[in-house]
């Protein structure tokens, strides 16, 4: 029996106001004849959410952040199993230009977008994105990859380092990089990390591509939670009011204080949303919790991606 391959697609459904509604981004493929979402496949090691981005950019022209996420669409192409991953998605800014994948677009109202639409399965993509709602990300991440416990206190040249000065190994460092489209897609503007070097470097690369500045919580590092949990517990809550997309990046000791904070705080609107608050992340992981805009404690969807 031949193995089928399988292919991961990204896209969005692209949105912004118009003047009798919401409109709805299509996309026309000449060499397809089809009328349907910006998406692509992704590139060898790319972030899907970063790939998601780039697809609209690249076929539309247009820059957008990602709001929640919509079904994703398994299907079979040419024998090959494929599975396209949407965003409901903002424009925030550009201008389109035909190229050599779309030689139009159409901007259109739900009704008229529907009825434009190739492929059925398109349908429950446009329908989820119908009732999305405004929503604003916090995102709990794992720092990436860091140098063993053993390793850097055998190479460490004086007894006094102490652990929050271990480094990324070189896989880290990919990570960390890999981790820059993954947090622009959402518009992340505030960056909080706990002040061991691992934790800081983890979002260094974002915050030196973006110019942000990288606030430093004590309360996060492994060593003060261990001393004062109620400190970074009482933190989490303070960082949960945050009207900005942010992101905390922390460690796995101190993740399952965050995630039960968050669990006591946060209302889901679909109690069955699995693994919510489970604070088991491997390295360079984050849980996106996509908060209600207007009601920062009623959260809409949560995205786990897993390194």
């Amino acid at each position: 029996m031949v193995a089928t391959k399988h292919i991961v697609a990204a896209g969005a459904v692209v949105t912004r106001p118009g003047s009798e509604g919401t409109e709805y981004l299509l996309i026309h493929r000449g060499y397809r004849s089809d009328w349907t979402f910006p998406k692509g496949k992704l590139d060898p090691g790319e972030h899907v959410v970063g790939a998601a981005v780039r697809e609209v950019r690249e076929e539309t022209g247009y820059a957008i952040k990602l709001g929640i996420p919509l079904p994703t669409q398994t299907y079979k192409v040419n024998g090959n199993v494929k599975d396209s991953h949407y965003w409901h998605a903002q424009l925030v800014e550009g201008e389109f230009l035909p190229n050599d994948e779309v030689d139009e677009i159409k901007w259109l109202s739900y009704e008229d977008a529907k009825k434009k639409l190739t492929y059925e399965h398109d349908q429950d993509v446009l329908a989820a994105a119908q009732q999305a709602v405004a929503t604003n990300p916090f995102i709990i991440m794992r720092h990436t990859q860091a140098v063993k416990r053993a390793e850097w206190s055998v190479s460490a040249e004086e007894l006094s380092v102490v652990d929050a000065s271990r480094p990324l190994t070189a896989v880290g460092r990919m990570q960390a990089n890999g981790l820059v489209d993954a947090l622009a897609a959402y518009g992340v503007s505030k960056l909080h990390s706990s002040d061991s070097r691992r934790c800081r470097d983890t979002v260094g690369p974002y915050a030196s591509a973006r110019s942000l500045a990288i606030t430093l919580e004590q309360t996060m590092s492994e060593e003060r939670h261990t001393e004062a949990p109620k400190q970074a517990t009482s933190r989490v809550l303070e960082l949960a009011r945050s009207t900005d997309p942010l992101v905390l990046c922390t460690h796995r000791p101190v993740l399952p204080s965050v995630m039960q904070t968050l669990g006591e705080l946060f209302v889901l609107t679909d109690p069955e949303i699995k693994k919510a608050f489970d604070p088991a992340l491997t390295p360079g992981s984050f849980v996106v919790y996509h908060r209600n805009a207007n009601d920062l404690n009623e959260i809409i969807a949560i995205e786990r991606h897993m390194h």
